[in-house]
């Protein structure tokens, strides 16, 4: 007694099974970073220093604060229209000294803004 198979349901065997089998494996693999994700600073340069002084600047001008700028402590940037910063930086107020998150907009035209700034909880 031989096996038929029937053409049509062998085809959608193969097709199902292929379909499958690239969901399993793009699942599996890591997806590359994407303009829009925030991605790690691996290296407090000049510029991210810059951008911290420059959050801390303009933090004082808005609160009416004295806050001194210390040092970036890391960070994230996310490439958009510009660049996003989110730095976590100290900074000392009076003979104390904290921790700070500020996100600062490096927009295209080399202009800056504070669009965050917020004393960290105490460790």
């Amino acid at each position: 007694m031989a096996i038929k198979f029937n053409p049509v349901l062998v085809t959608l065997f193969v097709v199902a099974s292929t379909i499958l089998l690239h969901i399993s494996d793009a699942r599996s693999v890591r997806r590359e970073a994407l303009a829009g994700d925030w991605e790690p600073i691996t290296s407090i340069t000049k510029e991210v220093t810059e951008i911290g002084k420059f959050a801390v600047d303009e933090h004082n001008k808005v609160a009416k604060t004295t806050l001194e700028f210390q040092k970036v402590i890391k960070g994230e940037n996310q490439v958009i229209e510009g660049i996003n910063y989110r730095l976590v930086i100290e900074a000392k107020d009076g003979d104390l000294t904290h921790s700070y998150l500020a996100e600062v907009w490096d927009k295209p035209d080399k202009s800056k803004s504070l669009t965050s700034f917020k004393q960290l909880p105490e460790a």
